[in-house]
């Protein structure tokens, strides 16, 4: 794969101090250089610096999420072969810096590009929340070396999919949440023919051990959770093949953001989803054993 340095020079020798880093100068001459880190990376955000750089907010595989200033990154003349964007597993070098909170990008190369999930809007929105939902949740250089292989699972398991992709979504967020430290226990009292409630802080508990006139919650159906229950057996891997009623996807729906809400003070409506709207099919009316339907 071609690998890009902050000159814009690609498979080649870096100019500069850069090159006489890589050919051990600073340390003849007792010149203190910054540390150097390797890892790879998922972009969660980029804002436009200056004329030609970029400020990106990045999901490291190992230094959980870092920002970065990718200096000429958008300079037309030396125009690099790897795009720095979302949805795109690159392997970041960069430099510690002492004097600022940007980290200096040095190298990037790519290691995976999602083609199946690129070559379709529909995935690629689905694809986009996925990467949003990180961007809301992780804070700080704690590392999450599981929730960074959960999300390349996620988005393969995208690509390789042809329909229901909000089931790949749903357990995304569901998984994603455990993995932070907040795990949504699906499997209480689940067998029970009695509505559950959700209380933020408690979790998932009978209605009949709810005091409606202290305790506020969420009612949820049985059938939600053992149709949620039921994803979670499935895995990535089978989670497409499950019919998920629309009643149940939105009970499944709102239970998620009521946990991520209590859990994160940045959750909000996921801006990616606006974007599958016009490209979802009108949920079917009447009852709620029909199968929501994505195109």
């Amino acid at each position: 794969m071609p690998r890009t340095c902050v000159s814009g020079h690609v498979n080649g020798f870096c100019r500069g101090a850069w090159g006489l880093y890589l050919a051990g100068w600073p340390a003849i001459w007792g010149i203190r250089v910054p540390k150097l880190h390797k890892s790879n990376a998922l972009i969660l955000k980029r804002i436009r610096h200056g004329d030609t750089s970029l400020i990106l907010h990045a999901f490291t595989r190992d230094h959980g999420r870092v920002p970065f200033i990718a200096k000429g990154a958008r300079s037309g003349g030396k125009r690099p072969p790897v795009p720095l964007v979302p949805v795109v597993e690159l392997e970041f070098i960069w430099a510690t810096s002492t004097r600022s909170e940007l980290q200096l990008l040095r190298e990037w190369s790519l290691v995976d590009g999602f083609g199946p999930v690129h070559a379709d809007f529909t995935r690629l929105a689905w694809a986009q929340a996925g990467i949003e939902v990180l961007g809301r949740t992780l804070s700080g250089e704690e590392e999450h070396r599981d929730l960074f292989d959960l999300t390349l699972t996620y988005l393969h398991a995208l690509g390789e999919a042809s329909a229901r992709y909000e089931n790949l979504f749903i357990l995304f967020r569901l998984l994603a949440l455990r993995e932070l430290g907040y795990e949504l226990s699906v499997d209480a009292n689940s067998d029970s023919t009695q509505p559950l409630v959700f209380i933020p802080g408690q979790g998932l508990i009978s209605a009949k051990q709810v005091d409606s006139s202290r305790d506020k919650g969420m009612r949820i159906a049985p059938g939600s959770i053992k149709s949620l229950e039921m994803l979670l057996k499935q895995g990535f891997d089978n989670a497409t093949r499950f019919k998920l009623t629309r009643d149940a996807h939105e009970e499944i729906d709102r239970l998620l953001n009521a946990a991520y809400r209590f859990s994160f003070d940045r959750w909000g409506k996921l801006e990616s989803l606006k974007l599958l709207t016009p490209y979802t099919e009108p949920a079917p009316q009447g009852g709620g054993n029909h199968e929501t339907r994505t195109t």
